[in-house]
């Protein structure tokens, strides 16, 4: 009880504007940013308080003309949500619609037109392209709460948005999506809609959090070639053993209260939404989001896969797959992982344990972080560094993950790049002039 105090305190107080101040320094440096617009809607509002707009608007990404009541300036999170501040806080709006790109959902009237996709690996196998669908913001506000109440550091649920009626044209994935976009006109589409759409219900979900940054945009700032030129090695490692420690004390609260983070058997692998991507963290440590695939289980077989997915699905650490295999020897399993434009998963490859040791310095930040997410889990205790080199390492690693990804020319906020930053770097070789520019502009930026 007294740590979900603690959490909650966290949460719903107003932060101290230092802090405040951190989240905002640290999110303007790692995302890029978007506008969102109000639609008349409806809302269910379990924290009436936190939400920031009329019970009667709801925010909407999409092509929307001139038919928003508003625009809002808001952090980008994932392909589909935003971030805001609200009440002397912060908030999550998930699953709002799409802000940029072809798939865009948009007005006909004042009726919102979107996709129904039949046939994807991801949550129940199906989807309402930009939202959510009733099942999935129910079952994501009821395992968030369940998380909160058994004492795991979870956002706080707000409520949902109700959009009312969406019309819906009915495709099997993604890549039926996409192939139907590239070759109507937005005449055919439109007539397309009005011959077979059909009516859905869609929703979006609210979250209070007090940051949004992911762990694993974090760990991509430890590729920088010039991190220990602002942080020891040592430190380096003794932060990510407490960023992974966190984690993995995290993740082990889950499994202690029942609740899989969301992890199933898909055509002999898995899915999961166990990953460096669904773990926040700030200051103060870290916390689990994303609960849409959550769900009660003692499978101890998922249980030990979840953990393996935490030390190496969506890290960005050199060999960080291999290096957890060393170590939890799952049993070789068929990984899905989201690509970087769209959130569709798709199936990557199998990987099984394999022997393991650090080749150079890089390649010790990925056994730190994993050294630290097996100890988090299995003593269920975080490893102790000081706040000072923890707000000093966030700091750092998220200017060094903006010059890195400069370097490799992609863009700022850029999400789940682990596969075209490996690429890159496998592929680039960093002249003198640019590493010279480079460091002078993180001195700048980190004094």
């Amino acid at each position: 009880m007294g740590a979900r105090s603690g959490w909650l305190q966290r949460v719903l107080a107003p932060q101290p504007e230092a802090m405040v101040m951190s989240v905002e320094r640290l999110l303007s440096l790692l995302r890029g940013r978007t506008t969102v617009h109000l639609v008349r809607g409806a809302t269910r509002l379990l924290e009436p308080s936190l939400y920031p707009f009329k019970a009667d608007e709801v925010p909407l990404m999409g092509d929307l003309g001139r038919a928003g009541l508003g625009g809002i300036d808001a952090y980008t999170s994932g392909f589909r949500s935003v971030f805001l501040p609200a009440s002397g806080g912060w908030l999550k709006a998930k699953a709002i619609g799409i802000p940029a790109g072809s798939s865009r959902p948009f007005l006909v009237g004042d009726r919102i037109c979107t996709y129904w996709l039949g046939d994807v690996n991801i949550g129940a196998g199906r989807l309402i392209w930009g939202f959510s669908t009733v099942d999935e913001a129910e079952n994501e506000l009821r395992r968030t709460t369940e998380a909160m109440e058994a004492g795991c550091p979870a956002p706080m649920p707000v409520g949902v948005g109700l959009y009312g009626g969406v019309t819906v044209i009915d495709l099997r994935d993604r890549l039926e999506l996409f192939r139907l976009l590239a070759s109507e006109t937005r005449e055919s589409l439109l007539e397309r809609f009005r011959l077979s759409g059909r009516t859905v219900e869609a929703t979006c979900v609210f979250m209070a959090q007090p940051t949004d940054v992911r762990v694993d945009e974090v760990l991509y700032g430890f590729l920088h070639p010039a991190v220990e030129d602002f942080l020891t090695h040592g430190d380096c490692r003794d932060f990510l053993r407490w960023l992974g420690s966190s984690c993995g004390s995290n993740l082990r609260a889950h499994h202690d209260a029942g609740l899989l983070h969301g992890t199933v058997r898909k055509d002999g692998g898995f899915m999961t939404n166990s990953h460096t991507a669904n773990h926040l963290v700030d200051e103060e440590g870290t916390y689990t989001t994303d609960y849409h695939m959550a769900y009660r289980s003692d499978d101890g077989t998922l249980r030990e896969t979840e953990v393996y997915f935490l030390a190496s699905q969506m890290s960005p650490l050199p060999r960080a797959a291999e290096a957890a295999g060393r170590e939890l020897e799952p049993a070789k399993p068929l990984i899905y992982e989201m690509p970087p434009d769209e959130g569709t998963i798709i199936p990557t490859g199998q990987f099984g344990g394999r022997f393991f040791s650090p080749a150079n310095r890089q390649e010790e930040y990925t056994e730190s972080f994993l050294d630290g997410v097996i100890y988090g889990y299995n003593r269920r205790r975080v490893r102790q560094v000081e706040s000072r080199l923890r707000r000093e390492a966030l700091l750092t690693a998220a200017v060094c993950k903006r010059e890195l990804f400069r370097l490799l020319r992609l863009p700022k906020g850029m999400e789940r790049g682990t596969d075209q930053v490996a690429m890159r770097l496998a592929t680039r070789r960093f002249t003198e002039e640019e590493l010279r520019d480079s460091r002078a502009r993180l001195e700048k930026e980190l004094g």
